[in-house]
């Protein structure tokens, strides 16, 4: 038995498509059910986010099989198969196999190294065992999965450097206060890259967040989601001065914060650092405020600079990642060759027991016990006895299995049974 993925993805198909195959829990059922409805498909797992869908199978047939799940997607979105194939991607074998590990270490997401999507596989893994055939390959596949992602998590940086133009700014406000739970904040503006900050800034653990914006209800709602104060625009100014961090992006047409009323409100805070994002095209605050001291302002530009530096430090640490994924591809491997020794080992342990039981039996009979105690001692004596005998040769087997050396029947019965020890 082998994987194979057919899917598609933000990379391969636009979100129209992609929106049609996502999978809601009911949808996901189904899908299942009509996967599985094949007897040469033993196991399978579908991955739905918004930016992927997945069918993984388990299955000793590719070429029959990923047909039909390539049937099936066109069923779908209702388009011819030849329609289909410009939006999917299929890996077997080993490709399939280092393609789920990427996809699990976030090497395969929009954003690089993206923490969420490990999540999204556990799930999707746990959706398996409920509405599918989870069983051993996948069992197997899950641990090495989860396994090998936070291998690559903890020895890589590839979820270090934030590629997010909020999240960066965010992490630039730490380079110069340290840890944020002693820091104010203002939000001036409540899109979405506002909002992305300040959700930041909560996870930072921000001791106090304000928000302002024009239309003020957009205001109160944005406060409210990341626990702030929401504080009508005109009267943001004089909040300044009790504020560390200034986060902004509204569609002024000029500056909303100018060099004269930093200056006033730096004089009111006795210089303690401040500082500055401005998220805003056109921007928002005159540029001209950095020549004052321990004032640090960064706009759009400057982020998109550190962005764009982290991302191709994360490329490298991709790099680095996949080197781990390599190595589990191997041990998958030398996992699933190991399984071709399992009806050996079950063939030897019940050849021994019908052996045991025929000469128990003989026994019994031979010498009239019939008291169920005694036979019951007799029978646990050997049993033990037998077990003790099989331990190390069946060990070997399963340990050794995979080895491609070759043995005389001598140095074989010597290893199996430990016999020079």
């Amino acid at each position: 038995m082998q994987l194979a993925v057919v899917g598609v993805n933000h990379n391969t198909a636009p979100v129209e498509i992609r929106e049609k195959l996502a999978l809601d829990d009911e949808q996901l059922k189904n899908e299942y059910n009509l996967i599985l409805s094949n007897d040469r498909i033993y196991e399978a797992l579908i991955i739905s986010t918004c930016n992927r869908v997945e069918y993984y199978i388990v299955t000793d047939d590719f070429l029959c099989n990923v047909e039909s799940v390539i049937n099936r997607l066109a069923e779908r979105i209702e388009e011819q198969v030849y329609e289909v194939r410009k939006y999917i991607y299929i890996y077997c074998g080993n490709e399939a196999l280092k393609h789920l590990f990427k996809v699990a270490c976030g090497l395969d997401s929009l954003v690089l190294g993206e923490p969420q999507i490990l999540g999204q596989v556990k799930d999707a893994f746990e959706k398996a065992k409920v509405y599918g055939k989870y069983d051993t390959f996948l069992k197997h596949l899950e641990q090495v999965t989860l396994k090998t992602a936070k291998k690559v998590r903890t020895h890589t940086g590839i979820s270090e450097n934030p590629v997010s133009v909020s999240y960066a700014a965010v992490e630039l406000a730490k380079k110069i206060f340290g840890e944020l739970n002693n820091n104010t904040a203002l939000i001036i503006g409540a899109g979405e890259m506002c909002e992305l900050a300040a959700k930041h800034l909560v996870t930072s653990n921000i001791k106090k967040i304000y928000v302002t914006n024009r239309t003020y209800s957009r205001a109160e709602a944005l406060a409210e989601e990341v626990g702030g104060e929401a504080i009508f625009f005109d009267k943001f100014y004089t909040k300044l001065s009790d504020v560390d961090i200034v986060i902004s992006s509204t569609g002024a047409p000029t500056y909303i914060l100018t060099y004269d009323q930093v200056k006033s409100v730096m004089k009111q805070r006795k210089f303690s650092p401040m500082f500055f994002i401005d998220i805003a095209v056109p921007r928002d605050i005159d540029p001209e405020i950095e020549r004052l001291d321990n004032v640090y302002v960064y706009d759009i530009d400057d982020l998109k600079e550190v962005v764009e530096a982290n991302k191709r430090e994360r490329q490298k640490e991709a790099a680095k990642a996949l080197k781990y994924i390599e190595h589990s591809v191997e041990d998958f491997n030398k996992w699933l060759e190991s399984l071709k020794i399992v009806p050996t080992i079950k063939l030897i342990r019940s050849t021994f027991e019908d052996i045991k039981d025929a000469e128990l039996d003989k026994f019994f009979r031979k010498n009239k016990i019939e008291d169920e105690n005694l036979k019951k001692q007799i029978s646990y004596l050997l049993t033990s006895y037998m077990n003790k005998v099989l331990h190390n040769p069946l060990n070997v087997l399963k340990s050794r299995s995979t080895e491609n050396r070759k043995y005389t029947l001598a140095e074989a019965a010597e290893i199996l049974f430990k016999l020079k020890e």
